[in-house]
């Protein structure tokens, strides 16, 4: 599926997306998260060992709903994850710039280090409903 040019300009602003993930009983498993959209695809950072990684390695199936900063418009996204190698220093400066600026990232990171590099999770929707997106 493609995204309309509304809604690619609606996941480029700096907005937390809710990941809900499946468990292993089937009960969904949320999360707060970064992403940044590539195309028609999104990415975000995660551990390797979190459980997240681990929810989406025994079922790749997701939603991810991004809210608007009024909480009154979303997109909700529905399709599957995978895992896309690791997320490189650029990556990393380009996913944190994106929410508290560009200019503040690499201070950010310099103070946040990582122990072992992120996965990169790209997630691929089969489909996009939203509410309320600015014209």
């Amino acid at each position: 599926m493609s995204l309309t040019a509304q809604q690619r300009d609606f996941l480029d602003q700096p907005l937390n997306a809710i990941v809900a993930t499946v468990r292993g009983d089937g009960l969904p498993s949320q999360s707060v998260v970064w992403f940044l959209r590539d195309g028609d695809d999104l990415w975000m950072s995660v551990r390797p060992d979190s459980v997240k990684a681990k929810h989406l390695q025994d079922d790749p199936r997701l939603s991810v709903l991004v809210l608007g900063a009024d909480g009154g418009a979303y997109l909700r996204l529905e399709g599957t994850a995978r895992p896309d190698g690791e997320v490189s220093d650029a990556m990393r400066r380009q996913l944190i710039g994106k929410y508290i600026g560009p200019d503040r990232a690499a201070a950010w990171i310099a103070d946040h280090p990582l122990p072992d590099p992120n996965a990169c999770i790209r997630i691929t929707p089969d489909r996009a409903i939203g509410h309320g997106l600015p014209q």
